[in-house]
């Protein structure tokens, strides 16, 4: 064989396996230098070909079945045009090992059938689109569970995509469908699009106790935007904002907002593309100031100095931190998440940093906090040109006695002493670990209504307390770390009170045993409690 025949081959295996031609030549001489140089370039490529259940053989000199001739029980040589090709699946085998299976559609003029591919042969679904012929040599006729019968590809099976064949296969035409196409209640949407934002994949617990994964992202097209929501599998793809991504066989319902959504679920398939959507080029991330903070921005820069810095901690996903930025035009909540929180051990109070594709959610304590998670870069001193922390703080903060106080009050600084601690609240709320609302108890686990779906939830400290001065008092109500500072304990220890005297109120006996003759300054925000009908004083910091 010559030099030109090793060439061909080798970019033949290159393309059926959605390899590089390097790639393919550095496989070969791994096996090459394993067996001491005793293969030759072809064997070694018949080894690596081998592997990716790719056949070098003439496809002409084999006797090819028809689909409609798959019997259980036996061997077939088929060639089918793919019509349908469904994501990897994962599964536990009984020994406990994992394994994978995915499956394509194939059809040729005599029918159809499922072609199952498993555990190494199941990476030919990322390799084939729809309209592909493959041609699959000793696969084994089964019965399916529909009945009837289905190709399977074994460890004895070879199989490579569009060979030249003589062989009168229907034409798969694609139908792809524009976004402002899009109908309620569509099944089958093949559709290309760019991604123009992403939220990366969070996992959540079904009511069943299994646990699943979700992420989503904006998409668009010539015509229009639309959410995508991924579901398990196809949520595990890495994609980026500005990537270009086809969905196969996707579905639309209708959102909480009312506007269409496409959903990628267990038998749908989201793969990067080439394909180009006539589009302009995606516009640079723009700078928000904190005081033109909305819920629900997306892909933002935001830039200030740490004005507290809360530590790493576990949550039911990962790890999570949190800190207040400021700059000129006020301070915010940054929550970040996973990795994001791992700049958390190197930041410190008054360090100048710069958030990149960021996003933005209601805060539980009202006004809007910002979000930094896996597709999000934090910079530290940057030469950014930033008023100082005191200077930040002091610009921002507006010091009032309690009688002064207003409805919608923000930035307020109030000094007084704590006289009471209200043991009728409970010191403990329930949040949802993926948008940190407040979620629902059903009497069989824990609902959160922004998400529409069943979560674990994540544990809070909470106190409500009343701070008195010279010209009245005010009920103040703190969370988290602030809670831990008013109560003198940390969840922990709150959690071991009650469940050593099976009394929610007697973490705030023993705080207002130590009260004493306490002063406290306080800053937060003021707003009007219908269910009191009087101020409320809403901490965001303990001094």
């Amino acid at each position: 064989m010559s030099d030109m025949d090793v060439d061909s081959l080798v970019d033949k295996v290159a393309g059926d396996s959605g390899k590089t031609t390097e790639g393919i030549r550095g496989m070969m001489n791994q096996r090459k230098e394993i067996t001491h140089g005793l293969l030759s370039d072809y064997g070694a490529l018949y080894a690596v070909a081998k592997e990716f259940g790719i056949s070098l053989d003439n496809a002409e000199t084999i006797t090819l079945s028809k689909i409609s001739d798959i019997a259980p029980g036996r061997p077939f040589n088929i060639a089918g045009r793919v019509k349908m090709a469904y994501p990897v699946k994962e599964f536990q085998r009984k020994d406990s090992s994992k394994g994978r299976m995915a499956s394509t559609l194939l059809v040729d003029d005599s029918g159809e059938t499922r072609l199952v591919l498993w555990d190494k042969n199941s990476e030919m679904v990322n390799r084939v689109k729809k309209g592909d012929v493959i041609l699959v040599k000793n696969g084994y006729g089964r019965e399916s569970m529909q009945g009837g019968a289905e190709l399977h590809a074994t460890s004895m099976t070879s199989m490579s995509i569009n060979p030249e064949l003589d062989a009168n296969l229907p034409e798969i035409k694609e139908n792809l469908i524009k976004i402002d196409k899009l109908k309620p209640g569509m099944g089958s949407v093949d559709l290309i699009c760019r991604i123009s934002s992403h939220y990366p994949p969070v996992e959540f617990t079904r009511s069943d106790g299994s646990t699943g994964m979700r992420a989503s992202f904006t998409g668009e097209d010539e015509t229009g935007t639309v959410r995508a929501v991924l579901w398990d599998s196809a949520a595990k793809l890495e994609l980026e904002r500005g990537d270009f991504v086809k969905l196969e066989n996707a579905y639309t319902k209708q959102g909480l907002s009312g506007e269409i959504e496409l959903q990628a679920g267990g038998r749908s398939r989201v793969i990067k593309t080439d394909a180009a959507i006539d589009l302009p080029p995606l516009q640079e991330q723009p700078g928000v100031k904190i005081s033109d903070l909305k819920e629900d921005l997306q892909n933002f820069s935001i830039s200030g100095r740490v004005i507290q810095m809360f530590p790493q901690k576990p949550y039911s996903n990962g790890m999570m931190a949190s800190l207040v930025l400021g700059d000129e035009t006020g301070t915010t909540r940054v929550v970040l998440w996973n990795e994001s929180s791992e700049i958390a051990k190197e930041l410190k109070k008054g360090d100048p940093i710069v958030i990149k594709n960021a996003y933005s959610r209601a805060g539980l304590n009202g006004g809007v906090e910002a979000h930094a998670g896996k597709y999000s870069e934090i910079a530290v001193n940057q030469g950014l040109e930033l008023p100082s922390i005191e200077d930040i703080k002091e610009s921002l903060i507006k010091e009032k006695s309690i009688a002064e106080l207003e409805n919608q009050d923000f930035d307020i600084r109030i000094k007084g002493k704590v006289v009471d601690i209200d043991e009728g609240k409970r010191p403990i709320y329930m949040s949802c670990p993926n948008c940190s609302r407040s979620i629902q108890n059903t009497g069989v686990g824990w609902f959160c209504e922004q998400c529409n779906e069943d979560v674990e939830p994540n544990s809070n400290l909470i106190a409500s307390f009343i701070i008195e001065d010279e010209t009245g008092t005010v009920r103040a109500i703190c969370f988290r770390e602030n809670a831990e500072r008013i109560l003198g304990m940390d969840m922990e220890e709150v959690m071991n009170i009650i469940g050593a005297t099976q009394d929610e109120a007697e973490p705030a006996r023993k705080a207002k045993e130590s009260l004493g003759d306490r002063s406290v300054t306080v800053v937060g925000r003021v707003k009007y409690s219908e269910f009191s009908d009087q101020l409320e004083f809403i901490v965001d910091e303990v001094c």
